[in-house]
């Protein structure tokens, strides 16, 4: 969808007309607060829709496949640099190696840091060539993906990023740069989900009740 008919909905949702004589804010100060909130309704929809249908609709922020670069090597592992625009990890595995046996995929199940070294210990947890299984952990932006007995050739990933933010031409940014037109991404579905949200903080912060009641009963509706 167009940026400039987002931001039109939205000024009809704060103002159930667009005759800017209620609530009005600048195109600038829309952008910011859609990126924002967007980011954070993805961060919602992956935590509540566990469901993988109720996921379909965010297929199109879902990168498949993607090989990660590595950036350093220990003992029993090996770390990967996650992309910028990563968001939530959805699957990962390996191109792994072992003596003659080359090529077989090996799949990494994400663990918490804390109790990892006993599910290094556990020789039912720990990395098998054999089950073609290993833990991983992710901090700070990197996975490191434990190794056991095998090589890794390479390790790749899926994972949910971040929707591309909207921008609006016509004004600058704070660093000085001219705006310019960049469209949603998102589905008309997804799009006013975000936008129930955004009306739901507008309308609370103007300190509207009415249209606070009104962007209330909306997004109770939501499925």
């Amino acid at each position: 969808m167009k940026a400039r008919e987002v931001y039109k909905r939205y000024l009809l949702k704060i103002n159930k007309n667009d005759t800017n004589e209620g609530i009005n804010i600048l195109p600038s100060l829309f952008v910011l607060m859609f990126n924002t909130e967007a980011n954070r309704w993805l961060g919602q929809k992956l935590v509540d829709d566990g469901d993988n249908i109720k996921l379909d609709h965010l297929d199109v922020l879902l990168e498949t496949d993607v090989e990660l670069p590595e950036i350093r090597t220990g003992n029993g592992w090996k770390e990967y640099q996650l992309p910028k625009e990563f968001y939530r990890h959805s699957s990962s595995y390996a191109v792994a190696s072992k003596g003659n046996c080359t090529g077989v995929n090996v799949y990494y199940f994400e663990k918490k840091a804390l109790g990892l070294s006993a599910i290094l210990a556990d020789d039912f947890n720990k990395a098998h060539f054999d089950y073609e299984e290993g833990p991983m952990i992710i901090t700070q932006g990197r996975i490191k993906a434990y190794t056991g007995d095998f090589e890794i050739e390479k390790f790749l990933s899926s994972y949910y990023r971040v929707p591309v933010p909207i921008d609006i031409a016509g004004y600058k940014h704070i660093d000085g740069s001219p705006s310019v037109d960049v469209d949603c991404e998102l589905d008309d579905w997804s799009i006013d989900e975000v936008l129930n949200r955004l009306t739901l903080e507008t309308v609370r912060e103007y300190e509207n009740s009415e249209a606070f009641q009104y962007a209330k009963e909306r997004l109770s509706t939501e499925p």
